[in-house]
């Protein structure tokens, strides 16, 4: 076993008990360099590789003693090696856009690490959905997401203009962005778009001239999501930009309602989707189901308060009935979202018999013009629930909390808000269902409400 005296590859973080890579001796702290002699990256080309070998492939390993080994292993199609490998060291990136929430944090403050990553990374769009704006891809990067066939990806585009969306990035020239979703589309690759909506800069027939151009892509770019412009109050030394208000939302409903029933007709889909903040802050129904379709955008909060209603309505028609006990408790939100939920609970109480009260929480951290729950701080919650909680217990937004002490963006733990608040805290989850247990058995000890049909 030849010495290693160039480290690459990507570090082994865990090694599965009893799996096959632990047989053969591998052992956490050790880096993955190759599979079949082609060069692992990350964690994404460990899962593209291995998985294509049904039988025998050779890994190639540095030992943390300085060994390099090749390992031959036989495998069954289907099976893992049972390696889990570091997170993937993200891309970082160099456009400084004109709205990038990254720029407009607060000074000075406390803020988690990972809001101050401007990412531009291909990976994580497939993997998870982030936008990116395809200015930073290499000829080894297009050769990659053919090959491993990473679709679809999520590409920022905010304007199809060339001089008004190099304004909007601020670059220093103009990039070929159709060009490069041509390339992509012509290698096989399908594309969910975006555009942030700013007044009186990328709206107007700038929307127009970018649904249309983005449109004669379709089907193979599958969709374009326009939501709002989220702005702090630090946004110190950035151009200016008008806050989005409620006639305006209004006025871009009316706008793209009409672009949206042409489309329909012609191509058998809306293809642009607002976001549910339009239709919150003009004080407009959300659309129906059917207007989403597989609800392919609900991440990028499309679709997600129609999600939201209609599994309220299946789990207040088929799964709860009245608790056995008093339930008397405070459910806090965002301002966003709080006319939306603040109708569920009072149907909650008027149905089941509880006693619980909804509660705007103002985002003071960020400023007035963040609205959604998901970045409320614990700070914000404390501020905004101080004297006013009522009845035995608190349910916040699972969103704006991480890990299990449930650490908050300004690095307040939920631990810190009992001890403040004066009674338990908890996360409202991710799923109606959770919501449901979180408020419903949120009174102590033992179960106070029941799914129907589960029990007493």
């Amino acid at each position: 076993m030849p010495e290693n005296t160039s480290i690459t590859g990507v570090a082994i973080d865990r090694v599965e008990a009893g799996s096959i890579a632990q047989e053969v001796g591998i052992e956490p702290g050790d880096r993955l360099l190759s599979i079949d002699r082609r060069e692992v990256e990350d964690a994404l080309d460990y899962r593209y590789l291995s998985s294509q070998v049904d039988r025998e492939l050779i890994l190639t390993v540095a030992k943390q003693s300085g060994e390099l080994w090749d390992i031959e292993i036989e495998k069954e199609e289907d099976e893992d090696l049972g390696l889990e490998l570091e997170p993937i060291q993200t891309r970082i990136c160099k456009n400084n856009c004109i709205f990038c929430f990254v720029h407009q944090l607060p000074r000075g403050k406390q803020v988690r690490r990972t809001l101050r990553v401007k990412d531009e990374d291909f990976r994580l769009s497939f993997l998870f959905g982030h936008y990116l704006t395809l200015t930073n891809l290499s000829e080894r990067d297009y050769q990659r997401i053919f090959e491993q066939r990473l679709s679809p990806l999520y590409v920022s585009v905010h304007a199809t203009e060339p001089g008004l969306r190099q304004y909007l990035l601020q670059n220093r020239k103009p990039d070929d962005l159709l060009g490069n979703m041509r390339r992509l589309i012509e290698g096989g690759i399908r594309l969910h778009t975006q555009i942030v909506l700013m007044p009186g800069i990328n709206d107007g027939a700038h929307l127009e001239r970018s649904i249309r151009d983005l449109l004669a892509f379709h089907p193979q770019v599958m969709t374009l999501s326009i939501v709002l412009v989220g702005l702090t109050d630090h946004r110190r030394g950035l151009p200016r930009l008008t806050p989005v208000d409620a006639a305006y939302a209004r006025k871009t409903i009316s706008h793209v309602s009409t672009i949206q029933d042409r489309i329909r007709e012609s191509h058998g889909t809306p293809f642009c989707f607002l976001g549910d903040e339009f239709y919150i802050m003009a004080s407009q129904a959300i659309p129906p189901r059917s207007h989403y379709g597989d609800f392919p955008l609900v991440e990028n909060g499309v679709g997600m308060v129609r999600t939201f209603l209609d599994e309220f309505h299946r789990e207040m028609e088929s799964q709860w009935k009245p608790p056995t006990a008093p339930i008397r408790g405070t459910v806090a939100t965002g301002r966003i979202f709080h006319p939306i939920l603040q109708d569920c609970i009072e149907r909650m109480n008027a149905v089941l018999g509880t006693d619980l009260r909804c509660e705007l929480v103002e985002n003071r951290y960020f400023g007035g013009g963040i609205t959604v729950a998901g970045l409320l701080t614990g700070s914000d919650i404390f501020t905004g629930l101080s004297g006013r909680v009522h009845g035995d217990f608190v349910v916040i937004p699972s969103e704006s909390m991480t890990g299990e002490g449930g650490l908050f963006l300004d690095d307040w733990v939920r631990a810190d808000l009992e001890e403040r608040l004066g009674v338990p805290v908890r996360g409202g989850g991710f799923h109606l269902n959770e919501f449901f247990e979180a408020v419903l058995q949120g009174a102590g000890e033992g179960i106070a409400a029941s799914p129907a049909g589960s029990g007493p």
